[in-house]
C-alpha cells in the first residue's frame, strides 16, 4: 500500500514501464488519496494476479484501457473521485470475480454496460455522479448477490417497474435519485434487508407499496415525483373514479344483468304487432 505516497506526481507511463516485467504476485495496489495526475496505463494488466486496485481520490484521467479487464483475477476497482470519462466497456465482463465496482464521481457517459448481470459476484455498484444514460438493462437483475446499487445524479431513465427487483435478494442499499426514471415504485424492491432507498427528484408515479417498510423511510426520498402518493408521503391517493365506474359495469355484466334501453324494447314489440296483423 502505497497511499499518499506520492502527493501530486504524474502517474507512470507506459513509455516508462516499457520493459516492466515485475512484481507478477501483486495482489493489492493502492494508490489512495495521492493526488496522482495523468492516465491510467496499460502496464496494470501485466499485473496477473493483481485483485484488488485502488486508485480513487486522485486526478487520473481519460478512459479505462480495455487491456485492464485482461486482469481476470481482479475483485476490486474503487476509481471513485477521478476524472476518468469514456464509455465502460462490456468487456467489463471478462473481471468474472469482480465483487466491487466503484466509480464515483468521474465523467462516464454512454449507455450503462449491458452485459453486467454475467457477473455473479457482484456485490458492490456504485456509479454515482456521472453521465450515465439510457434505460436499465433488465440483465442486471442477473446479479442476484448486489448489496448496493447505487445510480443517483445521471441521465439513465425507463419503467424501473419492468425491473424484476426481487432477484436481488440480498440487497441493502438502492439509490435511484436525480434521473428520469419512470413507472411505479416495485413493491417487489421491498424486503427485509432493504435498509436504504433513494428514490429523489424522478417522474415515478401511483401510490407507494403498502404493508412494506418503505412507509418507514423518511418522505424525502420521495420528494420530486409530485405524481407519487401514500404513506410516507403527506398527499394521500385520490381513487380512479373512471376506473371505479368501469369496474362496476363490468361486475355487472359477469353477473348477467345486462340493462336494455326502453326505445330497443319498444320497438321489438311493434315489429312484433305489425308482422302478426
Amino acid at each position: 500500500m502505497l497511499d499518499g505516497a506520492f502527493k501530486g506526481e504524474g502517474m507512470p507511463s507506459d513509455d516508462d514501464m516499457v520493459d516492466f516485467d515485475g512484481f507478477q504476485n501483486l495482489r493489492l495496489l493502492s494508490l489512495f488519496n495521492s493526488d496522482l495526475t495523468g492516465q491510467m496505463p496499460i502496464w496494470l494488466s501485466k499485473l496477473k494476479n493483481i485483485e484488488i486496485l485502488r486508485l480513487d481520490f486522485n486526478q487520473i484521467t481519460r478512459p479505462i484501457p480495455e487491456d485492464i479487464y485482461n486482469a481476470a483475477k481482479l475483485e476490486e476497482i474503487p476509481l471513485p473521485l477521478n476524472s476518468l470519462h469514456g464509455v465502460i466497456s462490456d468487456k467489463i465482463v471478462n473481471l468474472t470475480k469482480l465483487a466491487i465496482l466503484d466509480l464515483y464521481f468521474n465523467h462516464f457517459g454512454g449507455k450503462h454496460p449491458l452485459n453486467l448481470g454475467k457477473l455473479s459476484k457482484l456485490k458492490f455498484l456504485t456509479f454515482d455522479f456521472n453521465n450515465l444514460e439510457g434505460a436499465l438493462p433488465p440483465s442486471l437483475m442477473n446479479c442476484t448477490n448486489l448489496v448496493e446499487l447505487c445510480l443517483g445524479y445521471n441521465n439513465l431513465e425507463g419503467d424501473i417497474f419492468m425491473l424484476d427487483f426481487s432477484r436481488l435478494s440480498q440487497l441493502t442499499k438502492l439509490d435511484l435519485k436525480s434521473n428520469s426514471f419512470t413507472g411505479t415504485v416495485p413493491s417487489l424492491v421491498s424486503h427485509n434487508l432493504l435498509k436504504e432507498f433513494d428514490a429523489l427528484y424522478n417522474n415515478l408515479e401511483g401510490p407507494i407499496p403498502t404493508g412494506t417498510q418503505l412507509q418507514s423511510f423518511n418522505a424525502s426520498t420521495f420528494e420530486g415525483n409530485p405524481k407519487l402518493c401514500g404513506a410516507p408521503l403527506p398527499n394521500k391517493c385520490i381513487p380512479n373514479k373512471d376506473m371505479d365506474a368501469d369496474n362496476k359495469n363490468n361486475k355487472d355484466e359477469g353477473n348477467g344483468h345486462h340493462q336494455l334501453p326502453w326505445f330497443y324494447i319498444i320497438i321489438v314489440y311493434l315489429g312484433f304487432i305489425l308482422g302478426f296483423w
